[in-house]
């Protein structure tokens, strides 16, 4: 038995293991599923080309993220840090992220609909019921139409009507008219604008880099190979697939909530509830030497199946063939909705959707890596907003700790991910040492009060 057991060896998990160590806290256990930690942030290496499961690029704003990444990471000697580079395709033309002031370029028409629909926006709104609203209210019917409505239905595969605002945030910046008028009469000028606007990302390895430089801090050794497949509350033991049982104090979580729930059988009925997309992550390398000069770009138009594309050789040299492209591209659908048949017949049409978009043909392809991900995108329905933190306090009470992007079940960064293990071992730790503390004090008021009674028979 561990005092702290830990679920899941991705950012999260390992960041919470990370934090417990640095806090002198050592009873605990750390388990993952697959063969190797990481979680989403693995590598694959096929013929001398490095795969990530799509784009994790480091963004960074808060400074313990920037503290621990110098921790573990030493950015400066090993990382790259680029200037985004990223655009919209839409009407065969390129306008410069964000959308929503870069204007420029697009057709007349476009950028009419974008600029009257914002200045006619809908700011009476006064509680956007969903994301549909959220964006009338903002941003004006124009700007939804053209973008945030095509393309944040086919990054959820979801009704954008049925989405709930509240997981925007940081992540889509505001504009004003003034903005929009300067960024469609002339050719925007590099901009600061967005959590993205940089990033850092390994000079060699891919992200699986970052996971290999973590573990190598911690003591314990990572438990692979365990797949969690039942949680006892009574008897707080962990079941694995493997047939291991391991009792716990404390447990951290960060498998999928959808999948906790199913693993545990007072929560299973509630399972089903959680909404999320799966994403096809089609990975290419090809022999053309220059396919642009992007890191990533979007596709809000349902002519293509894809909802983005990355460029690796723009990313890092080191994750392709010396003189060699390579690209990564993301189709999503919800997830549960297709069979394996539709899935490969939809890989196959968004690889020859992207062939064609580049210019380029099957003969080009010299290497190509399908990954899935099966959890990809919670997706913030009216359900999730009423239920999950009742949920979440719910296991709380019987001392699990759900945490992280899916734990969470939130939409969130690499940044978070670490904040959120870095919070759950501060809060478990404060509440192991709170009993202790009052133990000591209950003590010591009973030696205080002995030695008083002694202090006044011997001297009054």
């Amino acid at each position: 038995m561990a005092e702290i057991v830990i679920i899941g060896a991705g950012l999260t998990g390992l960041s919470a293991a990370y934090n417990l160590e640095a806090n002198g806290h050592l009873d605990y256990e750390i388990f993952e599923q697959d063969s190797r930690p990481g979680g989403l942030l693995k590598t694959e290496s096929v013929d001398n080309f490095n795969f990530d499961y799509t784009g994790h690029l480091l963004h960074i704003s808060n400074p313990k993220f920037k503290i621990f990444l110098d921790t573990v990471l030493n950015i400066e000697q090993n990382t790259i840090n680029s200037k985004r580079q990223s655009a919209i395709f839409h009407s065969n033309s390129f306008a410069l992220y964000p959308f929503q002031m870069n204007l420029y370029g697009l057709p007349t028409d476009v950028i009419y609909d974008c600029i009257n629909g914002f200045i006619k926006r809908k700011t009476n709104i006064k509680n956007p019921a969903n994301f549909h609203q959220w964006v009338l209210k903002y941003f004006g019917p124009g700007l939804g139409e053209h973008f945030f409505f095509p393309y944040n239905g086919k990054l959820l595969s979801y009704d954008v009507k049925k989405i709930l605002p509240s997981w925007t945030g940081r992540f889509v910046p505001q504009t004003n008219l003034k903005l929009m008028l300067n960024g469609a009469l002339q050719k925007p000028a590099d901009q600061n604008i967005g959590y993205n606007n940089s990033f850092y990302y390994p000079k060699s390895g891919g992200i699986e880099f970052l996971i290999k430089q973590i573990t190598s801090k911690l003591n314990k050794q990572i438990k692979v190979n365990h797949k969690a497949v039942f949680v006892d509350l009574k008897n707080k033991t962990v079941t694995f697939e493997n047939g291991h049982v391991e009792k716990y104090d404390k447990l951290i979580t960060t498998m999928p909530l959808k999948t906790l729930l199913e693993n545990t059988p007072a929560f299973k009925h509630l399972s089903h509830r959680l909404l999320c997309s799966s994403v096809i992550n089609f990975n290419l390398g090809f022999n053309s030497p220059d396919i642009g000069p992007w890191h990533w770009l979007y596709f809000p138009e349902n002519r293509f199946p894809f909802y983005r594309l990355g460029f690796w050789n723009n990313i890092s040299k080191s994750c392709v063939k010396p003189g060699h492209t390579g690209i990564y591209g993301e189709t999503s659908y919800l997830q549960g909705t297709k069979t394996q048949k539709q899935i490969d017949k939809l890989s196959e049409r968004s690889v020859n959707e992207s062939l064609n978009f580049l210019g380029l043909t099957k003969n080009n392809i010299v290497v190509q890596k399908n990954l899935r991900l099966e959890h990809a995108y919670v997706i913030y329905d009216y359900w999730r907003e009423k239920n999950l933190n009742k949920i979440l306090d719910t296991l709380i009470q019987s001392s699990i700790y759900s945490v992280g992007r899916f734990g969470g079940w939130n939409y969130s960064s690499m940044q978070e991910a670490f904040l959120d293990g870095q919070n759950v071992a501060q809060r478990i730790l404060n509440e192991i040492q709170a009993p202790l503390c009052n133990s000591y004090l209950i003590k010591n008021r009973q030696n205080l009060s002995f030695e008083a009674s002694n202090f006044k028979s011997k001297f009054f």
